[in-house]
């Protein structure tokens, strides 16, 4: 399941993005939260595979938790860029077609939709 030993720096980048996509407390409860962070301040190298097992859950339930987030925003990116390609068609961009198709503009649309919305 992993390339390489779980150790504090792995964990402390998997914390920082969970907090930044806003489902560190979302997803995990206390005791789960509290055991990433004593992981993170206190083990270098995680060598006991019960610790391994459990923080690989943890770790599982904030993969499916962003995942899911960027789902959703490929969802909205792809309603909006649908919207904006059917009016820029009938405008007579025809090249405009292909902004249906296209995952970077669904990602790009939806970025902007939340910064200004």
């Amino acid at each position: 399941m992993l390339d390489s030993p779980l150790t504090g720096r792995r964990l402390a980048g998997v914390k920082t993005r969970a907090l930044r996509k806003r489902v560190w407390y979302r997803v995990l409860d206390r005791v789960e939260r509290g055991l990433l962070d004593l992981t993170i301040r206190w083990v270098d190298n995680v060598r006991s595979g019960r610790l391994t097992e459990m923080l690989l859950r943890i770790l599982a339930k904030l993969a499916r938790a962003m995942e899911q987030g960027m789902a959703r925003v490929l969802v909205v990116g792809r309603e909006l860029a649908l919207r904006a390609s059917v009016l820029a068609v009938g405008w007579g961009n025809v090249e405009a077609y292909s902004w249906r198709l296209d995952r970077g503009f669904w990602l790009g649309i939806a970025k902007e939709f939340w910064k200004n919305g």
